[in-house]
């Protein structure tokens, strides 16, 4: 009997998308030490390699950058994974079983509110200052590609974002010169190591061009899990 073997691998994807969900707060108990995104990672890790999962989505996962085919290298000093383009919109087509699945819905909500709610949140609130100074964003993508292309990047370079969300922010001491952002009272609270580590992967993800899709996924989870949140942090709110 025939099996089509695009269809058999999307089906196996699903289905480890859907337990990978369920089993989520139990997977790779050693990666609580990591913080921000990096735990994610590092729990994905323990159940699909780099390699396993290109293999699922038919596609590299990066088009360049430090990794390998197994392994994420997350401290390279003078470079960084550059996406392949279509990687979040893949990404997209799969990771929201929920959407569709009342049952699976019911039963992810409390995961998604206990493990991933807060890292959800902190990415879209640090994008939406990012987003909220265009200018801002584009040069601060373009000058750390410059950066990490002339293998002049400093490791601490993110430090400089350490108070993003700190209404004082600048990138200026010039009043008439500094950049401006939309600030949302109490913010600030969030842990600044972890704000750190999302601006530079917001910042990544601008000069790869992954930007747009990333945060249209982020949104999508937003919507379904956290639609409360979503809804509060995109009414009009001015400075």
């Amino acid at each position: 009997m025939f099996v089509d073997k695009t269809i058999e691998r999307e089906t196996k994807f699903k289905e480890l998308v859907e337990s990978t969900w369920i089993q989520f707060p139990k997977i790779g108990l050693s990666c609580e030490k990591e913080i921000s995104y990096h735990k994610f990672y590092c729990k994905i890790q323990t159940i699909i390699s780099l390699k396993k999962l290109s293999e699922y989505l038919g596609i590299p996962i990066f088009e360049s950058g430090p990794h390998t085919k197994y392994y994420l290298e997350l401290n390279s000093p003078n470079n960084f994974g550059h996406y392949h383009p279509e990687f979040p919109k893949k990404l997209k087509a799969y990771l929201l079983p929920a959407k569709n699945n009342q049952t699976l819905y019911t039963i992810t909500l409390p995961i998604y509110e206990h493990s991933i709610q807060n890292i959800a949140r902190e990415f879209f609130i640090v994008y939406q200052k990012l987003d909220s100074n265009p200018k801002f964003f584009r040069k601060e993508a373009d000058r750390y590609l410059m950066l990490v292309e002339e293998n002049r990047l400093d490791p601490y370079y993110l430090d400089r974002f350490i108070l993003f969300l700190y209404p004082a922010f600048t990138d200026n001491e010039d009043p008439e010169e500094s950049s401006r952002f939309i600030y949302r009272k109490g913010d600030e609270t969030i842990d600044a190591q972890v704000v750190k580590e999302i601006v530079g992967f917001w910042i990544r993800r601008k000069a790869d061009g992954t930007d747009v899709e990333f945060i249209i996924g982020l949104v999508d989870l937003l919507k379904l899990y956290d639609p409360i949140f979503y809804q509060n942090r995109t009414v009009t709110t001015s400075n």
